[in-house]
Formats: C-alpha cells, sequence, structure tokens
C-alpha cells in the first residue's frame, strides 16, 4: 500500500541480523500504555477468585504478539499460572491445536491427584482431544460433541485453578481450527466458576464470524483493539540518528504498525539496497517467514495468482493478473477472493483494483516465488506494458519508469533498446530516489556491449555518460564506494585530452576516497593527473585539489605551496570560486603548520568579500569555498565570522547535494557556536550534522558528527544525554586533521563523563602535532590538566598549566594566552582560592575580549566557586555546599527537573527547591546551567 517516496542510504558497515523470535521486538508498550493498565486491572480480578477475559485485535505485525506476552508476564508476576497456545500451520486440520498446544504439556506433567475433580465422562471426553490424557481411555464417539468438549475444557480450567488462578494465553485465532474457535467461544459465553483468565488475540478481517461474534457479544470482556501507533510514540522506536524528515517518512511508510516499522528500520541499517522499493529489496528474515507462512495456507491456484500480484506489482486488475499468471480470468476472480480472505491483498474503495496490504509484503512474497517462473512473469508483464504504448509516438521509452523494474530482469546483453529505456527512466526518478536510479543505471551497463571499437567514440561516450551518471546517482545516494568504483572506470575511459571534464571527475572521485578513509589513494590519485594536465585551468582546480587533501590529512606545510600556487593561477584565469577556496585553504594550512606569515591572513577579508558578493545558485558549483574561509576564521579564534561563512557553506551545500561539505560545515559550526556559548543552536547543527553523514554514506563523517553531538550534550551539563552518546558513538575516526578534531571533541566529552582516563588516552591518540590553531594545543594541555586534576594529580595538572603557558607564549594571538589563564587557575584552585579565584577573573576578562564567550562563562564559574564556597576541603569565604547539597547539584546538572530529584532523593520538591535556591546563592548562579557550570569548571562531584 503505502512505500517510501525517497531513498534511504544506508552504513557500509552494519549487516543485517535476523530476529530470532517470531516477530521482532518492537517495545510492546510504547504507545501501548492505556492497554497495559486495561491488563493489569483485568489479572487484578483474579485475586478476587473471579474469571476475567482479554480479547486483543488488530491487523497483522500491529503488536498483538507483544501484547500477549506482556499479559502473560503480568500474571506470572502476580504469581498466576500461564499456559500459552497458537495454532501451528504443521499441524493441518489438527482438531483444538491451540489448546492442545497451550494445556497438553501442563497435563502431562500434573499428577493425577489434581484431577480428581474430574468426572470419568469429563476424562473421556478430554482424552479425546488432549494426547496426554489418551492412554488407556477410551471415548466414545459422542464424547467429542462440541458442547461437551466446552464443558469439559470449562471443568478442567476450573480444577486446575482450584489451587492457584491460572490464565490460558491463545494466540493467532484467525488461523484456528473450529473445534478451538468452539471451545473459545463457549468460555467466552459461560466463564469458568474459578479465578481463570482467558486471554486471546485475533485479526478481525481474518477470523472466523463465529469467533467475532462470541467475542462482540461476551459480558465483561476487556477489548484491546490496536491502532496504529501515534508518531511520537512509534519514532521513539526508530534511530534518532536519522534525518527527520527520514523518520517521518519511516513512520508514513509503516502507517503506524510497528511491525512493518520494525521491518523498515532493519532494511535501513542492513546495507544496500534499502528500504526503497528501487528493485522489490528483499524484506528482514523474520518477516520474510511470517508472511511465508501466511502464503503457504493458500490453494495451489491461490499460490500462483499471489505470486503474479507480487511480480506486477500495485495497483492489481483482474485481467492483468490473470495475463501473469497464464489463467482464464474467470479462474483467477475466485483465486483473488481467496488472497483477500487471507488479507493479504485488499480491494481499494470504490473501485476494480486491489493492492497489497503493505508494500512490505508484496516483497515478501515476490522472493518467495521461484526465480524461473518469476522472470517469465516479468517477460508477460513487460510484454503487456509495451503492448499499451505500441500506437503512441515515440514509445520506445514511453512509460519508462513503469517498465523499468522488468526490463532490469529479462533484458540480455546489446539490447541497446532497453539501455536507452533505463537511462531515461533513471533521469526521471533521479532527484526522488537516487538509489533506484543508480540500479538501472548499473543495469543499463551491464547490457552495453563489453568490446566496444577503439575508434566508436560514440558508443564510448554512451558508456562514460551512463558511467558519470551512476556515479552521481550512487553519491546522492549514500553509496560512496560504488560512486568511486563508478568514476575510477569513467576515467579509464576517458581519453586524456578532454579538459574540464577529467580534473572535475578526478577532483569528485578524490572526495570520495578521503571520505572513505582513503586519502593516501586521492592525494596519488590528484598528483597523477596533475603530472599529466598541461591545461592551465585544470592545473589550478587540480593543485586546489591536492592542496585540500594535504591539508586535511597529509603535510600542511606542502599544503600552502599547492594552495598559493592554485590562487595564483585561479587569479589569473578569473576563477573567482577556485581563487577564494584556495586563500581559505591556503589560510588553514598555515594556521596548522605554524607559518601564520604564509597564509596571507590579511588577505581573507577580501576573498569573503568576493563570496558574499555571490548568489547561492553561483556557490553550488563549489560549496567548499565558504566551508575553507569559515574554518579559517575559526582557527584564528574568530568564532563569529566563521558563522556567517559556515551558515552559507551549509545552505549551498544542501541545496547541492552535498552531503560532505555539509556535514563538514556543520561539524564546524558546532564548535563555533560552543565557542560562542551558544548551545541551542549548536545542538541543532550537531543533529543536522549527524542527518548530513547519514545522506553521505561515510562511517568517517559519522564518528565526526558523533563527535560534535557529545561536546554539545557534555556542555550543556546533559550528562544523561552525554552517556547515551558516547556509549552509541564509540571510539572517534582519528583520522588526518578533522580526526584529531573529533577525537578532542569525544576527549573533553568524556572528561565531563567522570572519565579522565578515556579523556587522556584519546588526547594521546589525537596527537599534539594535529593541534589545530593557535589555541588548540593550549586547549589540549588545559584538557589533560583538568583529567589529571579529577585523577587527584595535581602535580602533573600543574606541569600541564605550565606547557599550556609555554605554548600559549608563542602566539601573539590574546586567546591562547586567556585559555592558558584559565588552565592556572583551576590549577591554582586545588591549593589557593584567592590566586585561582584572581587568575579565573583575569582569563575571563582576556576571554571575553577574544570573542571566547563559553570560555569566559567557564572562567567566572571557576572563580564565583571559589570565591562562594571554594573548593573541595577548608577553604576561607562562604560556606562550602553540604553533602546534601552537592548530591542535589549532581542532579541538576545531570538535567533532572526538581520532582525528578524529590522523587530519587525520597524527599518532597518543596525540599529540593529550598536547598536550590541556597547552591545557587553559594555558587554565585542564577540558573540550573550555571550550576552544571560551575560543577563543570571546579571539577566538583556530586556526594
Amino acid at each position: 500500500m503505502s512505500a517510501l517516496p525517497r531513498w534511504y542510504p544506508a552504513p557500509g558497515n552494519t549487516a543485517a541480523a535476523a530476529a530470532p523470535d517470531r516477530c521482532r521486538p518492537t517495545g510492546p508498550l510504547i504507545g501501548r500504555e492505556a492497554q497495559h493498565r486495561e491488563i493489569e486491572a483485568a489479572v487484578s480480578r483474579l485475586s478476587k477468585g473471579r474469571p476475567a477475559l482479554i480479547e486483543i485485535s488488530g491487523d497483522p505485525a500491529m503488536g498483538k504478539t507483544a501484547l500477549l506476552a506482556e499479559v502473560t508476564r503480568v500474571a506470572r508476576v502476580a504469581g498466576i499460572a500461564a499456559f500459552t497456545g497458537r495454532p501451528h500451520p504443521a499441524d493441518g486440520d489438527l482438531a483444538f491445536g491451540a489448546i492442545v498446544d497451550a494445556l497438553d504439556g501442563p497435563l502431562s506433567a500434573t499428577r493425577s491427584g489434581r484431577l480428581e475433580g474430574l468426572t470419568a465422562v469429563h476424562l473421556d471426553v478430554l482424552a479425546a482431544v488432549f494426547p496426554s490424557l489418551a492412554a488407556g481411555a477410551g471415548a466414545p464417539p459422542e464424547a467429542t460433541a462440541p458442547h461437551r468438549t466446552g464443558h469439559a475444557v470449562r471443568v478442567l480450567l476450573e480444577v486446575l485453578a482450584a489451587s492457584r488462578p491460572i490464565a490460558l494465553v491463545l494466540d493467532d485465532l484467525h488461523h484456528a481450527d473450529a473445534g478451538t474457535v468452539d471451545v473459545v467461544s463457549r468460555l467466552m459465553a459461560t466463564p469458568p466458576r474459578a479465578p481463570v483468565l482467558l486471554a486471546f488475540a485475533h485479526r478481525p478481517r481474518q477470523a472466523s464470524p463465529r469467533l467475532r461474534a462470541a467475542a462482540d457479544t461476551a459480558r465483561e470482556v476487556t477489548r484491546l483493539r490496536l491502532q496504529p501507533l501515534a508518531e511520537s510514540d512509534a519514532l521513539t522506536l526508530v534511530d534518532e540518528d536519522l534525518p527527520a524528515e527520514w523518520r517521518r517518512d519511516l513512520y508514513r511508510a509503516s502507517e503506524g504498525n510497528p511491525g512493518y516499522l520494525g521491518a523498515l528500520t532493519d532494511l535501513l541499517h542492513g546495507g544496500p539496497p534499502g528500504i526503497d522499493e528501487a528493485d522489490i529489496a528483499p524484506v528482514p528474515p523474520w518477516f520474510a517467514s511470517l508472511v511465508t507462512t501466511e502464503v503457504a495456507r493458500l490453494s495451489a491456484t491461490g499460490r500462483l495468482v499471489v505470486a503474479a500480484c507480487s511480480v506486477l506489482g500495485d495497483p492489481l486488475t483482474v485481467p492483468l493478473v490473470a495475463a501473469v499468471a497464464e489463467l482464464n480470468e474467470q479462474d483467477a476472480y475466485p483465486a483473488i477472493d481467496e488472497i483477500a480472505s487471507h488479507d493479504l491483498i485488499r480491494l481499494v474503495a470504490g473501485t476494480g483494483r486491489f493492492e497489497f496490504r503493505h508494500s512490505l509484503v508484496r516483497r515478501a512474497v515476490y522472493h518467495d516465488v521461484s526465480p524461473g517462473w518469476r522472470l517469465g512473469a516479468h517477460a508477460r508483464v513487460a510484454r503487456l506494458l509495451t503492448g499499451r504504448t505500441s500506437g503512441v509516438a515515440g514509445s520506445a521509452i514511453e512509460g519508462a519508469v513503469e517498465r523499468a523494474p522488468h526490463v532490469t530482469r529479462i533484458a540480455t546483453s546489446r539490447d541497446l533498446g532497453a539501455v536507452a529505456l533505463l537511462a531515461a527512466a533513471a533521469d526521471d526518478i533521479e532527484t526522488a530516489c537516487p538509489r533506484r536510479a543508480a540500479q538501472w543505471r548499473r543495469a543499463a551497463l551491464d547490457m552495453l556491449p563489453g568490446d566496444l571499437p577503439g575508434d566508436d567514440d560514440e558508443r564510448a561516450g554512451g558508456r562514460v555518460g551512463l558511467l558519470l551518471a551512476l556515479g552521481r546517482a550512487c553519491a546522492s545516494a549514500g553509496q560512496p564506494e560504488q560512486a568511486s568504483d563508478a568514476l575510477a572506470e569513467a576515467l579509464r575511459l576517458l581519453p586524456p585530452g578532454v579538459h574540464g571534464l577529467r580534473a572535475a571527475v578526478v577532483a569528485e572521485r578524490a572526495h570520495l576516497l578521503h571520505d572513505l578513509g582513503r586519502s593516501g589513494e586521492a592525494r596519488v590519485l590528484v598528483g597523477a593527473e596533475l603530472a599529466h594536465t598541461r591545461h592551465e585551468a585544470d592545473r589550478a582546480a587540480l593543485s586546489y585539489e591536492q592542496a585540500w587533501l594535504e591539508t586535511v590529512s597529509g603535510d600542511p606545510a606542502t599544503a600552502c605551496d599547492d594552495a598559493a600556487r592554485a590562487g595564483r593561477m585561479a587569479d589569473r584565469l578569473d576563477l573567482r570560486l577556485l581563487d577564494c577556496a584556495a586563500r581559505g585553504t591556503l589560510a588553514v594550512a598555515a594556521v596548522l603548520s605554524g607559518r601564520p606569515s604564509a597564509g596571507r591572513l590579511d588577505e581573507l577579508p577580501r576573498a569573503a568579500a568576493v563570496l558574499g558578493a555571490l548568489t547561492d545558485d553561483e556557490l553550488a558549483m563549489r560549496p567548499d569555498a565558504p566551508l575553507w574561509i569559515g574554518w579559517a576564521a575559526l582557527l584564528l579564534e574568530r568564532p563569529h565570522d566563521a558563522i556567517q561563512h559556515l551558515d552559507r557553506a551549509v545552505t549551498v551545500s544542501r541545496s547541492a547535494g552535498r552531503w560532505a561539505v555539509e556535514c563538514h560545515a556543520l561539524v564546524a559550526r558546532v564548535m563555533a557556536l560552543c565557542a560562542g556559548d551558544r548551545l541551542t543552536a549548536a545542538q541543532e547543527s550537531a543533529d543536522e550534522a549527524a542527518q548530513a553523514a547519514w545522506r553521505s554514506g561515510s562511517a568517517t563523517l559519522r564518528s565526526y558528527a558523533q563527535a560534535a553531538r557529545c561536546l554539545v550534550a557534555a556542555r550543556m551539563g546533559d550528562l544523561d544525554t552525554l552517556r547515551r552518546r558516547l556509549a552509541a558513538s564509540g571510539p572517534p575516526v582519528v583520522r588526518g586533521w578533522p580526526g584529531a578534531l573529533a577525537a578532542e571533541m569525544v576527549a573533553e566529552a568524556r572528561l565531563a563523563a567522570g572519565d579522565p582516563d578515556g579523556c587522556r588516552s584519546l588526547l594521546e591518540i589525537a596527537g599534539e602535532e594535529r593541534a589545530a590553531g593557535p589555541a588548540a594545543g593550549v586547549r589540549r594541555c588545559g584538557l589533560l590538566a583538568r583529567a589529571a586534576l579529577d585523577a587527584g594529580r595535581p602535580d602533573v595538572a600543574g606541569r600541564w598549566a605550565a606547557a599550556a603557558e609555554a605554548l600559549a607564549a608563542r602566539f601573539e594571538a590574546p586567546a591562547p594566552a586567556a585559555v592558558a589563564l584559565l588552565t592556572r587557575a583551576q590549577v591554582l584552585a586545588a591549593a589557593d582560592a584567592t590566586a585561582g579565584a584572581k587568575a579565573a577573573s583575569d582569563a575571563a576578562a582576556a576571554l571575553d575580549a577574544a570573542g571566547l564567550t563559553w570560555d569566559a562563562a567557564r572562567a567566572r564559574s571557576v572563580g564565583e566557586a571559589l570565591r562562594r564556597c571554594g573548593p573541595p576541603g577548608d577553604r576561607p569565604g562562604a560556606a562550602p555546599l553540604t553533602e546534601r547539597e552537592r548530591q542535589i547539584a549532581g542532579l541538576v546538572s545531570e538535567g533532572l527537573k526538581n520532582r525528578e530529584i524529590a522523587d530519587r532523593l525520597y524527599v518532597t520538591q518543596k525540599t529540593v527547591e529550598m536547598h536550590l535556591s541556597r547552591i545557587f546563592a553559594k555558587l554565585g548562579v542564577s540558573n540550573r546551567v550555571g550550576v552544571a557550570r560551575a560543577l563543570y569548571a571546579t571539577s566538583v562531584k556530586p556526594g
């Protein structure tokens, strides 16, 4: 029915796993809290010696089995013996299948003394039902009459419940045999006179009329009719790192059905081909097995027709289905009725068409069809669709999108008509679904002749065009590996003299290789192309590519020369965008290499003005230009200037589908916003960076984005979120300068989470030589000093503070000295509160002047904390925090509200408010964020 309208790239380093259970666990109580309360109320009635009935109904995969499991759990927690059963397809028409499944095992283990309440007649009737009671019994034929069986089972339940309450929990009663339905219906009409809970689940569309009527007319029954989950509840089951529109699309595609949502999510995490219907992608094994079981219940003709339906796809018309199944149309109608009665397909209201109850069901059926028959069916569909357009001019590609899924399976090598059709179809859907476009272009390439004559430029050009389009689609679909491979093959076919195009393809592939963690290979590729290129514009572009690759993953000093050369050529050729990108890269490389004089930093404002005069459409040709100017401003400790350029980079890269550039710009923006103490905006940018990283398909970029999210959570004092982020993200990918920055962000986060050893080890991995910018090395020393203080090593912290001061003295910029002074203040706080407070005050003033608002606020928090409550231990000044105040301050820093703190500490909310007012006064802060900062800055730990 519903299919995702967009594409969904998946991580390349994960694999789908089949859930071992019958149904994928989806958190049964998410969105089902009201049903849980009704279950508890029904179970509680048993404690009063009364029976209870629970009916759970809903569409397939709506969570009925999960809710029945909750019934069983609640019953057993209450000390109730629960017996569970369901019909099994392997049992065929076994009478009373679900009843036997639930009770035969317990009966075989029950001592005969417990059944003394049963008469000989009852035992004879039950012996005809339960194999464990059949030995030695000679039940007369009339003993199996339905009313006798129902009565005997009711008496049996009363006997079993004589010593303690019991629960009979039956699932899938829409598949139950007539005997089971009769027994359950009679139990609903005349419940046992004992504390017996009867809970059962069924699909209303497939349940027998007898069962539905009995459930509808039963008295005192708890009816739980499961509806689709609300969007807010359903999205708690989806990875929060996914782009917001993907999460919404997932919900719409699932129609609020938790089972479908689980299957779609599993496909998303399972790697190619993803969860759109690009090639009728397989479904998760656990979901496929459920649908296979449903199909197995159909007749032979029904299975043939539903197979034809799966090949044809929605919408389904009986004449077309009959033609694909090679049946007489009149014979197809009864089969359609049978399939609809099993709820595999449904009639579209107000039409004569049918559709699968969900696209996932269609896919599961499709992949269970034998491949030979399936290919023949595709050929029949293709002929039928071709016949529709045979009288239309230009019909070779008429209805290309509709025919393409079938043509990909049946076309053979050298079928140039099929190649043209698939290329046209891919062009039509590339924007909406690049993954599907990529699949069709791969199929078209496979059909092209492989033995192209060397002088057949037209055919070679056609292959190159397809390869370039394939690379573009794969990159947009978050498949960087496949995109790189396509571009590599295109380069092999492109002659050296193709100016402009070869250089552009080399540059694009270099970006992809870098994002895949293969920067060395990217540098070799660019260097080799540069060595063979004489065209000056190409040389300028390739020199720039060489410069940024050396900057981020090689030798920044070498990058200075490359960037300067690219800038000179771009200026001479009036290539303004390239000139700006080269100047930004030169500035960054100069800062990283410790050669600021080589960066022509005084020329950056002119480059920024040039970018500011360009439209977004012009910038979209090279969105990395504002990115590099933004990075340069950030490394020069000018966060406000950096944000302006990074905002532009985000806007243009997002509109151009350049996910990697967008992710890098957003991570840099997080750092700039954090420096300016704009933490809410930083949090939004970090979330957007994670979404861009997902789109890119790059594990490296996901690592950078997760590092940014960890940093923001640390600075906001949200320890619960921080610990969750750290646990989910794993160690950062430390590769080159951006990887070192990511490691430093995670190191600060680990320190905030109370892990000084983790902080220190990450900083050692990042390496001192990777420090970025005048203040970066100083910050690294500051983190190591704080980690030493947290570990109880003030002597080591003092050495790191001295190292920070020595490093800051090498720079003329004010920011490094201010950061070093803050580090010294924190070290002094451990021994001399007065000197520490004075140093913190001086650092705050210097940091404010440098525009480092966050650091300035932290310095003020250190000073205020020292003046008002002093560091841990005996200190002059205001009274220190009491043990209870420290405890509450720690919970506040974790993000708990007053009511939550009161519940945690078993005190009243008013008591918490009283303590909190004293904490504010002692720490010299006015809000909860200030409390978190004070603890963060002075390493005060909750008691």
